[in-house]
């Protein structure tokens, strides 16, 4: 697996090729639009598709209708793929805002988030992200 600079396209790709692994869970669906505010050269806007619990799309610019749009500042959202940390602890911590169907990302995507296959892909991240 190939570095790639944070919130670069190539690193867009990083995180689908980190995810291929993700076995099939029917229904585990979700869309999400992500803004980073704060990052170097500006806001960043990214966003990610869930589908049957694999990740399937991940690119930047928004989508027109997403089940919940996801609000960082750069500092938070680097050091949580730095880190490796589960993204409930930016949640609960307040360093992720969730606005939609905030049920569907914090509730609905529990196969995902909570799987082993997930830890393994935030370690990826951590370690083949250039900061």
């Amino acid at each position: 697996m190939e570095r790639a600079p944070f919130l670069s396209d190539e690193w867009f790709g990083l995180n689908l090729e980190a995810a291929s692994g993700w076995p099939e869970r029917p229904g585990v669906d979700c869309s999400a639009n992500f803004e980073v505010t704060g990052a170097p050269g500006g806001k960043i806007r990214y966003h990610a598709v869930i589908c049957d619990g694999r990740l399937v799309e991940m690119a930047s610019g928004k989508l027109a209708e997403v089940d919940v749009s996801i609000v960082y500042k750069y500092a938070d959202a680097r050091a949580e793929v730095a880190s490796g940390e589960h993204p409930d602890l930016a949640y609960m911590s307040g360093r992720m805002k969730l606005e939609g169907d905030y049920a569907r990302w914090v509730y609905g995507l529990r196969p995902v988030l909570d799987s082993a296959e997930y830890d393994v892909f935030r370690s990826a991240l951590a370690e083949h992200t250039d900061f």
